[in-house]
């Protein structure tokens, strides 16, 4: 059996969830399992016992937070195409972040990339975590 005690170091590992459609809006992008619904890409010195672990955590993370962390993707600016192939980028005031947020799409594009920090001693973890996002939605 593994040694339960675990340290992560700001190790990185990368999920990549393509070509989400059926109606999904941004908003309920958090009530996914990640570990059914994305391509994972984790460290390769990670054991099965580790990437478990570090899975449960991010599950976890993912969706209490899903919501906040893609608002402030959002509040940081978009870019866009329009139909006729125009490019521009603009931010989002408050009712327009909120209408992306809850509008059904036709396909979204994520990948998300967490850090983890701190120590697992079998049953609890205490650290913290990143995500860094990248969004393409079709409306």
């Amino acid at each position: 059996m593994p040694d339960p005690h675990l340290t992560f170091n700001r190790e990185e590992l990368t999920i990549t969830l393509a070509g989400l459609g059926g109606g999904w809006s941004l908003g309920q992008l958090g009530e996914l399992s990640l570990l059914n619904s994305a391509q994972l890409q984790f460290p390769s010195m990670w054991n099965d016992y580790k990437t478990s672990v570090a899975m449960q955590i991010i599950e976890t993370q993912w969706r209490l937070g899903a919501r906040l962390v893609l608002t402030q993707t959002l509040e940081a600016g978009v870019n866009y195409t329009s139909r006729d192939g125009v490019s521009s980028s603009m931010s989002l005031e408050n009712d327009l972040k909120l209408h992306i947020l809850d509008r059904p799409s036709t396909q979204i594009d994520l990948t998300a990339t967490f850090k983890l920090e701190g120590t697992f001693d079998g049953h609890v973890y205490e650290g913290s975590g990143e995500v860094g996002v990248g969004l393409r939605v079709t409306f």
